[in-house]
């Protein structure tokens, strides 16, 4: 090979490998161009995300706060913290036991308490009653203010013999309220149950309601069964 020719051959593969260098050095910085944008675009829309999450969350909380605000509003008895009429209402439209029970109670000789020391008197011996009625009614059971002084408690697959040893328990606990300088609190209960003394919701209610009042012609301070 004469020395023109070796020169030229060197001198192609010189620039083949100049441009070779050249296409590699825009390569890469394109690249790692891309994949500069690539993260930090990345990074970007991950704290976009993180931000409408943490928005999204905190939206959801705020909602449902207020709904469960709103539901105990509707739901829930200022005064006592027991369910409401509206609540026990709503309850048994939807009851599909076959077995269970309804206890009214009736707190004796409440108005010596509203006029003769005050009704702020009057709604704390309301109070202390419904707390007690609650710790002493099983978990599954619920109790409602129905009205006034009257409370009414509904207890599931629950047959009569249960129910009124419950409504028992419920009566000794109240007996034994330390009211301090004011009478002894005591209540009046009517128990009836299903199917024992109807079939049909509105039998049970008006029955127990019924045993209420009967409990409070015989005496006060007693429980009876339809």
């Amino acid at each position: 090979m004469s020395l023109f020719k070796l020169g030229l051959f060197g001198g192609m593969t010189g620039i083949g490998i100049l441009y070779a260098l050249i296409f590699h050095k825009i390569s890469m910085s394109l690249f790692n161009s891309l994949l500069a944008q690539s993260i930090i675009l990345g990074l970007g829309f991950g704290m976009l995300n993180f931000l409408f999450a943490h928005w999204y969350f905190y939206k959801y909380t705020e909602l449902k706060n207020h709904s469960e605000m709103l539901k105990s509003k509707l739901f829930i008895d200022n005064l006592t913290g027991l369910y409401n009429r509206r609540a026990f209402n709503l309850e048994l439209e939807k009851l599909d036991v076959p077995i269970y029970s309804v206890i009214f109670i009736d707190i004796d000789n409440f108005r010596v308490f509203n006029n003769q020391y005050g009704h702020k008197i009057g709604d704390t011996v309301l109070r202390k009653v419904s707390e007690t009625v609650k710790r002493t009614v099983r978990t599954e059971d619920r109790a409602y203010r129905y009205g006034g002084e009257e409370i009414v408690v509904l207890l599931k697959n629950c047959p009569k013999k249960i129910a009124k040893e419950i409504a028992e328990n419920i009566r000794t606990r109240v007996s034994e309220i330390n009211n301090n300088l004011y009478p002894q609190i005591t209540i009046s209960l009517g128990v009836a149950s299903c199917p024992t003394d109807g079939e049909s919701v509105q039998d049970i209610i008006e029955k127990s309601d019924a045993a209420l009042l009967l409990a409070k012609k015989s005496g006060k301070n007693r429980t009876v069964c339809f």
